[in-house]
């Protein structure tokens, strides 16, 4: 079951990392094309700043859940790497629990703003505001599901030795 388990997080983060790439090139691009509409063509178009706006938002929080995997999230490494004293590993393991708590709640209340959000469109897209909406409880879900894996991975930058004070 372990193994399963840190098999199937490996290829969710090889899958969120290939759609932060793939977000970073459609803003990229997005922006780009913004630019020179607007400055070359004397054009704007109207739909690119909606485009970017909804790939930032999905661009932070899957970006947030691999952070998350990496444990790159600085207060996490600097009390990681700086602090050592016996019951180190329970206390981190707490805070991994709080953390799930609080990305858990955080999940529910945001799917329950998209599927509100869902009846409204964004203007020049003509789409739903809850496409955008969405990358909340999925990034919310997507970093609570990699802080509980915390508890069956082990810990960056932890050792015994160093849980002892030594």
């Amino acid at each position: 079951m372990r193994q399963t388990l840190l098999q199937l997080e490996r290829a969710l983060v090889k899958l969120e990392e290939a759609a932060v790439f793939g977000i970073l090139v459609l803003l990229v691009a997005t922006l780009s094309l913004q630019i020179a509409s607007r400055f070359l063509f004397k054009f704007p178009l109207d739909w690119t700043e909606e485009l970017a706006r909804v790939g930032q938002l999905w661009l932070v929080f899957i970006g947030a859940a691999v952070g998350a995997y990496r444990a790159e999230h600085f207060v996490v490494e600097i009390f990681m790497q700086r602090v050592a004293f016996p019951g180190k590993a329970l206390v981190a393991r707490l805070i991994d629990a709080l953390v799930v708590g609080f990305f858990l709640v955080l999940a529910g209340v945001s799917a329950w703003h998209t599927a509100f959000g869902a009846i409204q469109q964004l203007t020049a897209l003509r789409v739903s505001v809850a496409v955008g909406y969405a990358a909340l409880p999925i990034g919310c879900a997507l970093m609570a599901f990699h802080f509980a894996m915390a508890w069956i991975r082990p810990l960056p930058g932890f050792s015994p030795a160093l849980e002892a004070g030594e």
